[in-house]
């Protein structure tokens, strides 16, 4: 796990088909590559993606694109892979809520296969939360709060 400090962090969002993340703040952009916690490109400018179509202007290896990003204004990142990985949310100790991820094969954890369910129970929700989700490669997952960036990935 990568831990990367974004004071301000508004929005979110995944390159087609890789692990570079847009990161939208109140202080501008910044791209991040996931697959090694580097950050890779940043604009300082103020910057305020098209909320109607939740979408922001790329940066860096990212310019000329246009990123579906999710956060404070609505949307959402894929809580699936390919290869069958699960992120879930659950409230086991309502009110809060925990970060569970589920390998291939584990169904959802309120219906855990005959054999001993294989969970990895990653974190309790933050109250900040902004967005989370896995990147189009599957590779990696990020959660993302107001104030920073936490990145998990595999080979």
């Amino acid at each position: 796990m990568t831990a990367v400090a974004v004071g301000g962090l508004q929005h979110i969002g995944f390159a087609s088909k890789s692990d570079l993340l847009l990161v939208v703040s109140v202080s501008g952009r910044g791209v991040v590559d996931c697959a090694t916690g580097g950050k890779v490109a940043r604009d300082d400018e103020e910057y305020h993606p098209d909320f109607g179509s939740l979408e922001a202007e790329g940066i860096g290896p990212l310019e000329g694109q246009q990123i579906r990003v999710a956060g404070t204004s609505g949307g959402g990142l894929s809580h699936a892979t390919e290869d069958g990985w699960l992120i879930e949310l659950h409230p086991l100790s309502w009110p809060e809520e925990e970060f569970f991820l589920c390998p291939p094969g584990q169904t959802m954890l309120w219906n855990p296969p005959a054999a001993e369910p294989e969970l990895f129970k990653l974190r309790p929700l933050p109250s900040s939360l902004v967005a989370y989700g896995f990147s189009p490669t599957g590779k990696s997952f990020v959660i993302a709060t107001s104030s920073d960036l936490e990145i998990y990935s595999r080979a």
